[in-house]
């Protein structure tokens, strides 16, 4: 089934997701970019943290510079872009120039302005006929089209780049066929074709297993593993098969505790689904310990933007046990969390939970 997966794709061109009310909890979705990001995140040293807001403004700036620089060496160099082979020109500056300048928009979530200096660095890549740079700049206009919901086109974008891969000489279970392999499988997901979802996450699985069980493990073999886990997880969520989610979401927490150590926001996340899914399954105890978990390790992630929610999913929680004075005291957090971070979408749900706390004592 993976080769076939392969074959048919070269053969062819929030962190919290609302929308699944089940018990009021909200398992956390696919945020494209918070696996994606720890790739570059776990090369940087974190700072200590600010006393002041000002403080804590500029070290996020200086952390989206720093980023900014690993995305592009980083990446550059995963695609081959800066060759030792290089040839002199003069123009290469300019092409480096503007795919930088469109990774900067893109973190700054400007992504009309993206998109329009991609297209630049891409007339600047083809006139330079330099097939490498052409091949990473697809990449990047593929992972912008996923993070944005545009399915189709980056379909078509990671097919495009997939199959200049292999013309090159990329074997078909690399690193990067793999990785993108995986975004193909979340697109089919997310597209509602789910036996061409179920055979990517195959192949990689497949794949991944190949090179551990060849002893070239690594982290970033680790980390891709652990990311197909919680991917694949979501899509068993989607089908009510609650029992294999939680495995797999376990699996991905442990890895990913392996990799980031237990204060990062992906174990966050990752002990917020496997709340979700025990409370799903009946069990409200463990529910509530994987929950309490995530908001005390939470407390030490002041960047961690949607904290607020994983308040309410426990206040919830208690709610459903009947323990209301501490469903209303984790909901009443979560409200505080969600206004002083700006989440209007975590503090309308901290609003509905207190008002359904409201209607039951009353």
């Amino acid at each position: 089934m993976s080769c076939l997966f392969v074959k048919f794709v070269l053969g062819t061109s929030k962190f919290l997701q609302r929308g699944i009310d089940l018990s009021r909890i909200t398992v956390s979705a696919c945020r494209t970019t918070s696996w994606s990001s720890i790739f570059v995140n776990r090369m940087l040293q974190p700072g200590v943290a600010a006393e002041s807001s000002h403080e804590d403004e500029n070290r996020r700036t200086e952390n989206n510079v720093n980023k900014q620089k690993l995305i592009l060496g980083t990446a550059a160099a995963f695609f081959g872009l800066f060759g030792s082979d290089e040839k002199e020109d003069d123009k290469i500056p300019d092409l480096i120039m503007a795919i930088k300048r469109s990774i900067l928009l893109i973190q700054r979530e400007d992504f009309k302005k993206a998109e329009q200096m991609l297209h630049i660095a891409l007339r600047q890549a083809q006139t330079l006929q330099h097939y490498e740079a052409i091949t990473y700049i697809y990449d990047i206009m593929a992972n912008l089209a996923f993070d944005v919901g545009d399915y189709q086109k980056a379909e078509k974008l990671f097919v495009s780049v997939m199959q200049r891969l292999i013309s090159t000489g990329t074997p078909k279970d690399d690193m990067k066929i793999i990785h993108i392999s995986l975004k193909m499988a979340k697109i089919y997901q997310m597209t509602g074709d789910i036996q061409k979802a179920e055979d990517g996450f195959d192949f990689c699985f497949k794949s991944l297993q190949k090179r551990i069980d060849s002893h070239k493990e690594d982290e970033d073999v680790i980390l891709l593993w652990a990311m197909t886990l919680d991917w694949y997880a979501r899509l068993l969520f989607e089908q009510s098969r609650h029992t294999e989610a939680l495995n797999s979401f376990l699996k991905a927490y442990e890895l990913c505790v392996r990799i980031n150590g237990r204060e990062h926001e992906q174990t966050v996340v990752l002990l917020n689904d496997l709340g979700t899914i025990s409370s799903l399954r009946g069990d409200d105890d463990e529910a509530i310990d994987y929950l309490s978990e995530a908001v005390e390790i939470g407390k030490k992630l002041p960047d961690m933007v949607d904290l607020g929610s994983i308040h309410v999913n426990l206040g919830n929680v208690y709610m459903k046990k009947g323990l209301y004075e501490a469903a209303k005291k984790s909901c009443q957090e979560g409200w505080k969390l969600s206004k002083n971070r700006n989440n209007e979408e975590s503090l309308t749900e901290a609003s509905n939970c207190l008002n359904e706390i409201k209607r039951l004592l009353s």
